[in-house]
């Protein structure tokens, strides 16, 4: 593993936990000045619709300047978004607040990037493996912290995240090794859209795309359905989500880098989305509490395979100078698919709760057969032809 992503896996792992402490209590926290529950979903769609807006922007400017630059930057947007909540006194300022953390949304993307930069394409899959289960130690640990926390009032959770926010900053600043990201000219806008109309890079972003439709739709209600379904209370829905993370975090950190060694990333990430339609599949036919453990594996099972796999061939494909931009907006569709997909999960949810496996078994199934003939070759077979397509495309 290379030495910059030490520095790097750490600084995330403080990210997140630092976002993941807002995650249960802040819908709390908004009813207290009158919000209802589409006012907390408006809440939590400002910050996806903000770093919808602002991703691109973000990475094409990481493809300028470099990885590091913008890293910190959007670390302190997080910081002052993390600040206001913990200082406001009415609706507005939580608003506000997400919204200053979207605008700064430029980490996830840049990220995905530094990481391209800093690994081989052997090597990539298990480092993206590595971020996730980074991520998922994070939502493992967030709000178990939050709920210790919040006993001594809201504001002291939201204080906690924007110190860990600010360190952060001062931890980027002085154990990150800029990547080799900058180039000397950054690119067009013709450019990045000849590359994304590739054969290649473009079905890539649309099979990820799919996917991210189908996770969404189901983590937005599922709290609702095994509400409705199995009579699950708060406790029972934590508890599915940490077996979830235990899952998702022995796949990524130990499983993830064998399974491509040996089939490569496409390979693993058609199994990924054979699973998907499987786990999401069989949520009509779940009728008794232990049941739903079975799909929970599997749906875990699934999300741990593809983001990494995926994740390597989407970088890999990727032209180096564009590369900050084009995970960017990668990120700002899984984004949009965050602003979407729960309005169709919520709307199904009301006609009748045993159909809500529908629309994520749906796109799941869209994602395996827009993916299929491009990732089951073997390993990077077709990622040969996607400087010749670009090529072509410039031609």
């Amino acid at each position: 593993m290379p030495r910059a992503l030490l520095p790097l896996l750490a600084i995330t792992f403080v990210d997140v936990l630092g976002f993941t402490i807002l995650i249960p209590i802040l819908p709390f926290y908004a009813e207290q000045f009158g919000a209802n529950p589409t006012v907390v979903g408006a809440i939590y769609a400002t910050v996806a619709f903000c770093s919808l807006v602002s991703s691109p922007f973000w990475g094409a400017l990481s493809d300028r300047i470099g990885r590091k630059g913008v890293l910190i930057a959007a670390q302190v947007f997080s910081f002052a978004g993390f600040t206001l909540l913990a200082s406001g006194n009415a609706l507005w300022t939580i608003f506000a607040a997400r919204a200053i953390e979207g605008l700064g949304g430029g980490g996830l993307g840049v990220t995905a990037a530094y990481v391209t930069d800093v690994t081989s394409p052997q090597s990539r899959a298990r480092a993206f493996g590595l971020v996730g289960a980074t991520y998922g130690l994070g939502f493992l640990i967030g709000p178990a912290l939050a709920g210790a926390l919040v006993r001594f009032g809201y504001h002291v959770p939201f204080a906690v995240a924007a110190a860990l926010a600010l360190l952060t900053i001062v931890l980027t600043m002085l154990l990150l090794p800029a990547s080799t990201g900058a180039v000397k000219t950054a690119p067009t806008f013709a450019e990045i859209r000849i590359s994304l109309a590739s054969p290649v890079l473009g079905r890539l972003i649309l099979t990820q795309f799919a996917f991210a439709i189908a996770f969404t739709s189901w983590v937005t209600v599922f709290a609702l359905w095994a509400e409705r379904v199995l009579h699950f209370d708060a406790v029972h829905v934590s508890t599915i989500f940490i077996v979830s993370s235990i899952v998702g975090i022995g796949v990524q950190a130990g499983l993830i880098g064998k399974l491509v060694d040996r089939f490569g990333e496409g390979r693993v990430a058609l199994t990924g989305f054979a699973i998907a339609v499987v786990a999401y599949g069989g949520v009509g036919f779940v009728t008794a509490p232990a049941q739903v453990y079975a799909f929970v594996v599997l749906w875990s099972l699934a999300g741990a395979l593809i983001r990494p796999a995926l994740g390597a061939l989407i970088s890999d494909a990727a032209p180096a100078a564009q590369r900050g931009t084009i995970l960017s907006v990668n990120d700002s569709l899984n984004n949009l698919a965050f602003i979407v997909a729960p309005f169709v999960a919520t709307a199904l949810l009301r006609v009748n709760p045993h159909l809500s496996g529908i629309v994520p078994a749906t796109f799941a199934c869209v994602a395996l057969a827009l993916g299929f003939r491009l990732l089951a070759p073997p390993r990077h077979a077709a990622l040969v032809e996607a400087p010749t397509a670009i090529a072509h495309a410039d031609a």
